[in-house]
């Protein structure tokens, strides 16, 4: 018996489903890795010893937090406005286009991964790029930029429909809707 028990639980170990989860899941902290780099470090190497000093530093003298809010874009529309005037330009391209395509993983991923609906992923896109958006300011890494968070949450919302698009959404609800028909939950927001 206790061979019989030990081989169904080596094949429910070895299924390629939990291979392919473990793999995506994998990937999703892989890119939250690199997205951190990209925004935090821009594109230079991790410093972790870094962070703690510039928080220390900006906790010692948080005239460089407010200095540096004085200077944050708060007003929505107005960097995207100037990228789309200035476009054949690299850095406003870069800018514009980077911003969404950033954040389109991150949707892709929390549809596929987590099951998310579309205003989930809104939901989470939003707060992903505000945490990072605020670490830039608290850090001195960056500036704060409302339209950043437009658009990565633009991103987001791209990337989930990516994964809607690929009819991987449509699969999903049959289950949710026969859950909701038996009277149980829906399954994941």
């Amino acid at each position: 018996m206790n061979a019989k028990m030990n081989a169904k639980m080596n094949a429910k170990y070895l299924s390629p489903v939990l291979w392919l989860k473990l793999g995506a899941a994998g990937l999703f902290f892989g890119y939250l890795y690199v997205l951190v780099k990209i925004i935090l470090f821009k594109f230079g190497d991790v410093n972790v010893s870094l962070l703690g000093r510039l928080l220390l530093e900006n906790a010692e003298q948080p005239r460089n937090i407010a200095y540096r809010w004085q200077m944050a874009n708060l007003t929505p529309l107005s960097s995207i406005r100037d990228n789309i005037a200035l476009l054949p330009r690299g850095h406003d391209m870069i800018n514009l286009f980077g911003n969404i395509a950033l954040f389109m993983p991150l949707g892709l991923f929390l549809g596929l991964l987590v099951g998310c609906r579309l205003p989930a992923v809104l939901f989470y896109s939003l707060s992903v790029s505000l945490a990072l958006e605020s670490a830039q300011l608290i850090l001195a890494m960056g500036s704060f930029d409302v339209d950043d968070l437009i658009l990565n949450t633009l991103g987001g919302a791209l990337g989930y429909g990516l994964f809607a698009g690929m009819g991987l959404a449509r699969s999903r609800q049959p289950v949710a809707a026969g859950a909701k028909e038996r009277g149980g939950a829906a399954g994941p927001v």
